[in-house]
């Protein structure tokens, strides 16, 4: 019932902010998209009226009134045009794919997922301005998948269960989960290089459960996307600090490997394996299959996740297999240009960012200007995890990554943005000068 109640009082909290900022309801949408909690509190809510209840279309709604209340106030915007262009030739893509779709129930479910996804970024786009903004819906996605991190770690330590392999989470298999819960690792890495405060050792401990977590998924792709991203950030490490580097990578790697059990070892190392009829075969099997259905339909593709239809005729293992690569997915499902599209956004939100914390590394003393440079890096590495970790899976309707692709859209010209910090002492130096003058006037002192 305290779950229930909590869900509540942050519905009810947000949507009062809400009513002078639209951030907020944007904040508690992605929060709640995020998190899931029909998924991680089942248990808790199976016997609650909130069983019915979908938090993520309330907030939503919230998100549109409270937007159109202060419309006024959010028509300017610091998105990048680039970005706006792609989405929408992206939107106009899956529009064809919907009309031509060989089944529309099926293409029906997953239209009214993107129309969702595109309505609150569309708004957001004219809600994001600050870099308290972007740093903000960064704590919410580490506190988000932490949280996730602690549950899965707690059922399985304590309760000895393992539900995540058997059942996925929030309508996503195990390896869809586990890609999820990776994408936290980079932000709990560069939090604690952006904090100064004792505390932020809490911020790079919370990497160690989210590697386990990542382990108990049995996912060797989200294995694999971790050790890249894992390599890529130490390498940025060492290039400063070569002898802090080595000797975190040895205490990592003696603590990895004794969190690694034999079976996830042997399931990781596995993925060297060439077995006629192994999971690796077949999934080779599944990308040719889905690669022959894009060439076959290239413009608008056989409409969205009606490929799974025709997978077995084109020389998948059975019928109804998905593809299980993102790109091959959507370029079969929307066309090829859907394909280049969606590519385009992943890559343009991975030079924004780094972009962005080029940009702001040279005002890394103003605490403003320090996280948005780390938070910047941390979203970097957690879509390099997402773009990597997708050539093995299909879940296109992934919320994270496009919040990530917004972050990435507005963070350049924040970075540009003078720090509030010298605005505010800037204004103060002002109102002394203007005070000093009034009183030397009052005085009859020339100013």
């Amino acid at each position: 019932m305290k779950q229930f109640i909590f869900l509540v009082a942050m519905t009810a909290y947000f949507s009062v902010r809400s009513i002078v900022d639209p951030f907020w309801a944007v904040l508690l949408y992605y929060g709640l998209s995020v998190l899931r909690p029909q998924a991680v509190w089942e248990w808790a809510l199976k016997n609650a009226t909130s069983q019915q209840i979908r938090w993520s279309l309330i907030a939503a709604i919230v998100a549109i009134l409270s937007f159109l209340i202060n419309f006024s106030a959010c028509r300017h915007r610091i998105v990048q045009k680039r970005f706006i262009l792609l989405l929408t030739l992206f939107g106009l893509c899956l529009a064809g794919s919907y009309y031509y779709a060989k089944n529309h129930q099926i293409a029906e479910l997953y239209g009214w997922e993107y129309a969702k996804l595109f309505i609150m970024l569309i708004l957001s786009c004219f809600v994001i301005t600050r870099k308290w903004h972007v740093r903000y819906l960064a704590w919410m996605i580490f506190l988000s998948l932490t949280y996730l991190v602690y549950e899965i770690n707690f059922t399985y330590v304590f309760q000895h269960r393992l539900d995540i392999v058997r059942n996925g989470y929030g309508g996503l298999d195990n390896n869809g989960a586990a890609l999820m819960l990776a994408m936290v690792i980079p932000f709990c890495y560069y939090f604690f290089q952006a904090e100064r405060r004792w505390w932020r050792w809490i911020l790079l401990v919370c990497a160690l459960p989210a590697i386990h977590a990542v382990m108990l998924t049995y996912s060797r792709g989200a294995m694999l996307s971790t050790l890249v991203a894992g390599t890529g950030m130490l390498y940025g490490m060492a290039r400063r600090k070569f002898v802090q580097t080595a000797c975190l990578v040895v205490v990592l790697g003696m603590i990895v490997l004794t969190l690694a059990g034999p079976e996830v070892r042997n399931r990781f190392f596995s993925v060297k394996e060439n077995i006629p009829g192994s999971s690796r075969e077949l999934r080779f099997a599944s990308w040719r299959a889905g690669w022959k259905i894009a060439l076959d339909y290239p413009i608008f593709g056989v409409g969205l996740r009606n490929s799974n239809l025709l997978t077995k005729a084109y020389g998948a293992d059975m019928e109804g297999r998905t593809i299980h690569n993102i790109y091959i997915q959507i370029a079969a499902d929307a066309g090829i240009p859907a394909a280049i599209i969606f590519t385009t956004l992943i890559v343009m939100t991975l030079w924004h960012l780094r972009e962005a914390a080029r940009r702001s590394q040279s005002s890394l003393d103003d605490p403003e200007m320090r996280w948005h440079h780390y938070v910047c890096l941390a979203s970097f590495w957690s879509m390099v995890i997402f773009a990597f970790g997708s050539i093995f899976l299909s879940f296109e309707t992934f919320e994270l990554c496009y919040l990530l692709m917004l972050m990435g859209a507005v963070a350049p010209t924040l970075s540009q943005q003078i720090p509030e910090t010298q605005v505010e002492t800037a204004r103060a130096a002002v109102v002394e000068k203007l005070s000093t003058a009034g009183s030397r006037k009052i005085r009859g002192v020339p100013a």
